[in-house]
């Protein structure tokens, strides 16, 4: 690989997308990566959710499409060659379907390979998208993309029986997790770690506190816990950003 060009998501307040991009940069620079961040422009500057719940639906649309078109000036400028990797931070990026439309009409030459991060999707049962009714053209939508990229880039080994299942035909590979490690998570706590008989017993519920999270099973948990062990005293909590 000559340069990677990277394709992040933008930042808002309220989930990691925030830090997303800090934790690839510092994953690239300590492997000697050269990189080129490719840019988006944010539909304001409000870095909040305004329509939806995992990505602002209007922010996501534009934010994902401008940066096409930076890519796509990138391409027929002749900085992307077939030596070149762009990679994805989200499999579903606006204006994607214009690589396939580009990359059959150029010479080989100037075809990148192209990888494609899946954070969940129609093949993931408890995705947002079989909530709000989008599964179907989303399924549609992840076979085109299939069709034309040289990798997908899985989270974990669920997620590939799940690709397998739905019969995706681009090689699939689990990277297990973001790019971030415990360096990254005890570099947030100053040092302060506390000894285990010092920590609370505290049990807490991570993820948005959405249908699709299954909210209602952490419930379920908390009363069948006060039912069984009333004499030993956990704290549950929900952690929300700020």
């Amino acid at each position: 690989m000559r340069k990677l060009y990277y394709m992040g998501l933008e930042p808002y307040e309220g989930r990691y997308t925030l830090q997303l991009q800090d934790w690839n940069e510092a994953v690239f620079k300590r492997r000697g990566i050269d990189y080129v961040v490719v840019p988006g422009s944010t539909i304001d500057n409000t870095r909040a959710i305004s329509v939806g719940q995992v990505l602002d639906a209007h922010g996501r649309s534009y934010f994902g499409m401008s940066q096409m078109m930076n890519l796509v000036q990138m391409m027929r400028s002749g900085d992307v060659t077939n030596e070149d990797v762009i990679y994805f931070e989200d499999m579903f990026q606006p204006g994607i379907e214009s690589l396939p439309y580009i990359l059959n009409q150029v010479p080989h030459n100037l075809r990148p390979r192209i990888f494609v991060r899946c954070l969940a999707q129609a093949i993931d049962p408890d995705d947002f998208v079989h909530v709000w009714g989008m599964s179907k053209w989303m399924g549609l939508y992840e076979q085109m993309v299939n069709q034309f990229v040289t990798g997908v880039l899985a989270t974990n080994e669920e997620m590939v029986a799940h690709m397998r299942i739905a019969g995706w035909s681009a090689p699939i590979y689990n990277i297990s997790g973001l790019a971030f490690g415990k360096e990254e998570v005890l570099g947030r706590v100053d040092n302060k770690l506390k000894s285990w008989p010092e920590r609370a017993n505290r049990v807490v519920f991570a993820a948005r506190f959405d249908q699709e999270k299954q909210p209602d099973f952490f419930m379920d948990l908390i009363e069948a816990w006060h039912k069984q062990h009333a004499d030993y005293p956990v704290e549950f909590a929900v952690l929300f950003a700020k």
